[in-house]
């Protein structure tokens, strides 16, 4: 069921867990500073309050156990209850994070880092100034005299085909 719930979170970017939260996928875009891009950061957040999925995750969690959309909220109910209510210090999602249970308060603790992803840009300044003496003289097109070479060796050709 957990890589079930895990596949939902990365393809949606929201998993509710009824009375004891909700995951979201949080982006912050890229910003502006004075010497180049801010790298964008994606994180997970966890928001402690009561969250019911919607129709779509059910739909999504009997197609995937193949079973109805009844028994998939039931037992999606049922398997939240007993892995947030058997007294673990720590809740593993294994490719997404761990949830700590300290003194009766769900903690998240998120094991994706955008850092290793995206990293910040920096600018250099540029400078396109060209001294005179620095400007080589473009190669000379010598087009002309190479056609007129070969239109003397061509009408040389000819006068000799046409007298012999």
């Amino acid at each position: 069921m957990k890589t079930i719930l895990e596949q939902y979170f990365i393809e949606f970017g929201q998993l509710d867990l009824l009375s004891f939260g909700c995951l979201k996928w949080q982006k912050k875009e890229s910003t502006f500073i004075e010497s180049g891009l801010e790298a964008p950061k994606e994180f997970i957040l966890f928001e402690p309050i009561e969250a019911i999925p919607s129709k779509h995750f059910y739909i999504y969690l009997a197609d995937a156990l193949s079973i109805s959309i009844e028994q998939a909220s039931i037992q999606y109910e049922h398997f939240i209850q007993n892995l947030f209510q058997d007294n673990q210090d720590r809740i593993e999602l294994e490719s997404l994070g761990y949830f700590t249970l300290t003194n009766g308060i769900l903690n998240w603790n998120s094991s994706f880092s955008s850092h290793t992803f995206y990293s910040p840009i920096h600018f250099e300044k540029l400078t396109t100034e060209i001294t005179l003496d620095e400007m080589e003289e473009p190669a000379k097109d010598n087009w002309v005299l190479f056609a007129s070479i070969i239109a003397i060796l061509s009408l040389l050709a000819i006068l000799f085909k046409f007298y012999h």
